[in-house]
């Protein structure tokens, strides 16, 4: 399966990344350079995948408080969430790694039940 850039670009368009590089990297957010590189992407839902682990970090605990929401805000349009940056940061501690991407994907399939999280932290 090869990525297909006519959905790569209306991603870009719905969840209005900034623009995409000729190195293959996503530019989420020019001002607080956010960024995700998709060469190795095979579909879109993997393109997904890596922008929620690229912005997890940031937002949850890495930008200052106006840039998070800001990034933040987009992100639950897109998804139509309505998570924190405690969600994130959350999210951050317990999925992004790469021994856990393909329970990341699932867990984003299922519209990010946070509260599972949670239980486990308990």
């Amino acid at each position: 399966m090869t990525l297909d850039f006519n959905e790569v670009v209306e991603f870009m368009k719905e969840f209005k990344v900034d623009l995409l590089n000729r190195f293959g990297e996503l530019i989420i957010d020019e001002p607080t350079n956010t960024y995700v590189g998709i060469n190795r992407c095979k579909d879109i839902e993997e393109v997904k995948l890596y922008v929620v682990f690229a912005l997890c970090r940031p937002i949850g605990k890495g930008l200052d408080e106006r840039d998070a929401n800001r990034l933040l805000k987009r992100f639950n349009e897109y998804f139509k969430v309505n998570l924190t940056r405690s969600d994130l940061r959350l999210m951050y501690q317990e999925l992004c790694y790469e021994r856990e991407l393909e329970r990341f994907k699932d867990f984003i399939k299922r519209g990010f039940p946070v509260d599972e999280l949670n239980k486990a932290n308990v």
